[in-house]
This record gives structure tokens, C-alpha cells and sequence, in this order.
């Protein structure tokens, strides 16, 4: 498409969106909030259900194991690819593509054994990849005076219908009769109705502009794996989320070893994950009226390092504390780390390629935090050298935090590049 095509599908876009702002703006709010809300609720309902999944099927732990630890994967291993695919073939089609992907993945699922399980459960990891890095770049794209209100409401749908999806899966299964099997596929019912929903917004308000940026075309895009400040994002995305995996992974063992009941510590890690929701609405908010975001990092910083504090006590009370500190630092240093892909990059384009490094790389290292803290365990007899371990790593996210929540912004191109040289040199 030529330049000047580029220029009139962009206006007649414009025009659209313009035309009816009150019912295209909510139509699309409530997409963003579907497409939210499947991005945590497939994996967050497998893990009480899986001993049952595991009697029925006859599958070893490490086998079940995959079921928790292939979306990670898949988060690392698609999420580059998402930026490319958005910028070849348009963010709208990419994302309906993830949403039909997802949904034949939940629904493959429960029917046919384990090979299927893993297979199907692979096919949604890729599906909720993809749409994790791309919503930041749409929100980025049609929201762009509404940043902080459709990050909050984005990361409360996803975590919010994330914790309700673990808390009611065993009560679906069983109080209601409709097994592991029919529990499972319920979430793939939910991704084909969020996929005809957005199929239908499509249609009603068609996007006809592919993603080829003017800075593409003035100057050449950059790289982003060449910026400190893209690694700073990335480390503290990922590091937020290597802190909440470790703890919600290990803290039922640890409260188990101080003497507290399965039961106390199911509680323990319901409270971890429902105790961020605030953070994840107001944090968005309270990031997008500040000039740069330190103090926000540094508030989830102490808020890390009180909460691992607490669990090298052995009160009840105290660990269920902590746990919900780490929950709810993280849920804040989360809608900080989406925040900062749409405020320190220069398009919406650049946003998604944004996203898709950090999560990338972030997911990656998340994978590794549960791994590295058993084996620390298993190697000193105990958890406290652990969680020593883990308080070091609060200074890596601190150095990252800062970094990312300067006032600055990444070049959209080398032409930008050169005009922020010249200007940091004419200011020394």
C-alpha cells in the first residue's frame, strides 16, 4: 500500500471512530475487558482440579506439571512473535486469530487424555501470548487519553476473573456435577463468545490501517533490545512476576512446614491473589497523572521486602501477611510494567514490540523463580537462605523500577535517535 493509501485509510479511521464515540468507545471497553478476562482463567483453574486430572488420567507429576508450566512457556516463546505478526497482518486480525486459537485449545482439552490435554493446553498458552502483548498496543491505539482507566480496568477483569476461575473450580466439578472435564471446557465457551464478540466489533468498526508506522518509513525502526531502558522494563515486569510465582507456588509448603493446615494455606494464597485487585485498578490511575513513576516502584518495592519478611515468621497470621504483600506489590508493579509500554514508547506499534520483548524475557525468567527456590531449598535444609536469596533480587527490580519510571521515552527511529543525541550533547 502506498503512502498516500496509508494517509486516507488513516483519516477515514479516524473519521469512524469519531462518528459514533459513545457506542463505538463502550462496545470496544467491553472487548478489551473479555479478551481481559481469558487471560488468566484457563491456568488458574487447572491447578485445583489437577489431582483429580492426574487420577482420572494416570499421568506422572512431572506430565501434570507441564499442564502449569507450558503457557509460561508459550508466553516466552510467542510473544516476540506477536509484535511481527500485529505489524504484517493488523492488530485487530491478529487478535481474533489468538481468541479462536485460545478457545479450540480449551475446548480440545479435557476430551481426549493427556496428549490432548498438553496439546490443547499448548494451543491456549499461545492464544493468551499473544493477546497479552498485543491489548497494551490496542489500548494504546484507541484509548490514548484513557491510559490509566483501561490499564486498571484491563488487569482487574484479568486478575479478578483469574482468581475467581481458581476459588469456583472445584465447587463447578463437584457441587454442581459437571466434572473436571466440563469445568475445563466452560473457559473455552468463554474464549468463542469473546471471539464473536470482537469479530462483531470488527465488522461494525472495521480498522483498515495495517501497522506500517510513519516511523517505519522516516528514518527506520529500532531495535528495542539495544535500549537500557527496554531491559529495564523488562526486568521489572519480569522480576514482579518471578516474586509471585515463587510465593504463590511455595507458600502452601512453607505454611505447611510451621505446622498450618492445607486448608489455612488454601486461604493463604486466595487472599495473595485477591488482595492485589485495588493495586490493580488505582495504581494505573495514580501512574498516569505523575510526571515520572519512581516512587510508584519503590512503593512496591518496600512492599516486597515487608512481605517476604514476614515469611521467615511462623504465625499464621504473619505468612498470610506476607503473602498478601507480595500479592498486592506485584499486582502494582504489573499494571506499572503495562503502563510503562504505552508511556515510554513512541506509537502503538512500538508498544506491542515493547510488550512482546518484556514478556517474553520476563516470562522466561518467571518460569525459572519456582525451580530455583526449591532447589535452593532442597539445598540448605530450610527457607530462610531462600528467601535471603529472594530479598537480593528486590535490588535488581529497584535498579529496573527507577530505570523504567524516568521521564523519558524509547526513539521511534534512528532519526529520532540522532535528534536526542544532539539534543543531550547541546545540553553539556
Amino acid at each position: 500500500m502506498k503512502p498516500e493509501s496509508l494517509t486516507t485509510c488513516a483519516r477515514q479511521n479516524q473519521q469512524q471512530l469519531r462518528a459514533a464515540p459513545g457506542i463505538g468507545a463502550v462496545v470496544l471497553t467491553v472487548a478489551v475487558i473479555l479478551i481481559a478476562a481469558n487471560l488468566r482463567a484457563p491456568m488458574t483453574s487447572v491447578s485445583p482440579l489437577l489431582d483429580e486430572i492426574i487420577h482420572k488420567l494416570g499421568m506422572s507429576h512431572p506430565a501434570a506439571g507441564a499442564i502449569t508450566t507450558l503457557p509460561l512457556m508459550a508466553f516466552a516463546a510467542f510473544s516476540l512473535l506477536s509484535s511481527r505478526l500485529s505489524g504484517r497482518y493488523g492488530m485487530e486480525r491478529v487478535l481474533l486469530a489468538a481468541l479462536i486459537l485460545l478457545a479450540c485449545g480449551l475446548l480440545l482439552r479435557p476430551w481426549r487424555g493427556s496428549g490432548l490435554l498438553l496439546a490443547g493446553t499448548a494451543l491456549a498458552g499461545m492464544g493468551i501470548a499473544v493477546c497479552n502483548v498485543l491489548l497494551p498496543a490496542l489500548i494504546n491505539r484507541y484509548f490514548p487519553q484513557r491510559l490509566g482507566v483501561m490499564t486498571g480496568m484491563y488487569t482487574v477483569s484479568m486478575n479478578l476473573i483469574g482468581s475467581l476461575a481458581s476459588a469456583m473450580s472445584v465447587p463447578i466439578a463437584r457441587t454442581w456435577g459437571l466434572g473436571w472435564e466440563k469445568t475445563l471446557a466452560l473457559w473455552g465457551v468463554v474464549a468463542l463468545i469473546t471471539a464473536l464478540y470482537w469479530l462483531f466489533y470488527m465488522r461494525t468498526w472495521p480498522s483498515p490501517v495495517p501497522q506500517a508506522a510513519a516511523g517505519d518509513r522516516a528514518g527506520g525502526r529500532m531495535s528495542l533490545w539495544r535500549f537500557r531502558l527496554s531491559w529495564q522494563m523488562t526486568l521489572h515486569l519480569g522480576l514482579q512476576s518471578f516474586f509471585f510465582y515463587i510465593v504463590m507456588a511455595w507458600l502452601p509448603h512453607i505454611a505447611a512446614e510451621r505446622g498450618i493446615g492445607a486448608e489455612t494455606a488454601g486461604w493463604m494464597v486466595s487472599l495473595m491473589q485477591f488482595g492485589g485487585l485495588p493495586f490493580n485498578f488505582f495504581v494505573p490511575l495514580i501512574a498516569v497523572r505523575m510526571k515520572d513513576q519512581r516512587a510508584l516502584v519503590m512503593v512496591s518495592a518496600v512492599m516486597t521486602v515487608a512481605g517476604i519478611a514476614c515469611l521467615f515468621t511462623d504465625r499464621g497470621a504473619l505468612l498470610a501477611l506476607g503473602g498478601a504483600l507480595v500479592g498486592s506489590a506485584a499486582a502494582a508493579a504489573f499494571s506499572l510494567s503495562m503502563m510503562f509500554f504505552n508511556l515510554r514508547t513512541a506509537d502503538a506499534r512500538q508498544a506491542a514490540e515493547m510488550s512482546g520483548m518484556a514478556q517474553s524475557v520476563g516470562y522466561l525468567l518467571a518460569c525459572t523463580g519456582p525451580v530455583l527456590f526449591g532447589w535452593l531449598h532442597d539445598l540448605t535444609g530450610g527457607w530462610n537462605a531462600p528467601l535471603y536469596v529472594l530479598t537480593g533480587f528486590v535490588l535488581v527490580f529497584i535498579w529496573a523500577g527507577l530505570g523504567a519510571g524516568r521521564n523519558t521515552r524509547l526513539p521511534g527511529s534512528e532519526k529520532e535517535e540522532r535528534n536526542n543525541l544532539r539534543t543531550e550533547n547541546s545540553n553539556i
